[in-house]
């Protein structure tokens, strides 16, 4: 499968990205091979979440983004009492941005681990995605909400990656494209974008 690019093939931050990301693609190929998602989609997550860690501080795997403050109310007083995380560090744990408050991984796993990290994406991705389907789904693959499109079956799980399943099933519901929940409202195409040039960069380079 091919995804189409908006991506110029000498796009600067791209290129930078592809020189660290080719370290961390057997991990992502495994991933994929484990949880039946594309590489180059993983790919995209990676490069749209952290630039495959040259956006987060310190730079690498081990590195956080997202240092937005955040209120402290509800379940999240189980684990911080402030506007930010207990470390000092952002919400945003490692190369997919894991992120604090949504997963016990990334407080307590080894979310600096660049494989850990990656196969939880994955898994993350595809779990988000099951979600979306079964919600809309019925047991004999009748749509039940108006508005869900099988073929969007990625889509759905990108948007609810960053956005969570509850925001992507409300735009279905409310007939709207999905990747107005998401952040930057192009979360999901910009990903599907991205994977577009990795899989052509990486396939020239073979």
């Amino acid at each position: 499968m091919f995804f189409e690019t908006m991506y110029e093939p000498d796009n600067k931050s791209l290129l930078l990205q592809l020189g660290v990301y080719e370290q961390y693609h057997p991990y992502v190929v495994e991933a994929s091979e484990k949880y039946n998602i594309n590489p180059w989609v993983i790919a995209g997550i990676g490069s749209r979440e952290s630039h495959w860690g040259l956006a987060l501080k310190p730079k690498g795997p081990a590195g956080t983004g997202d240092f937005t403050p955040r209120h402290c109310i509800g379940r999240v007083e189980k684990f911080r009492n402030d506007t930010m995380p207990p470390d000092g560090s952002g919400y945003g744990r490692g190369l997919m941005q894991v992120d604090f408050d949504a997963h016990e991984f990334a407080r307590t796993g080894n979310w600096k681990n660049p494989k850990e990290n990656i196969f939880f994406a994955a898994d993350l991705l595809k779990e988000s995605a099951l979600i979306i389907k079964r919600r809309c789904l019925s047991a004999n693959a009748a749509v039940v909400i108006k508005g869900y499109d099988p073929d969007q079956f990625i889509r759905y799980g990108l948007a609810a990656y960053t956005a969570g399943p509850l925001a992507v099933l409300t735009a279905i519901r409310r007939g709207v494209d999905v990747d107005l929940v998401t952040t930057g409202d192009n979360y999901s195409a910009d990903v599907l974008s991205r994977a577009g040039w990795f899989q052509r960069a990486l396939l020239v380079e073979s």
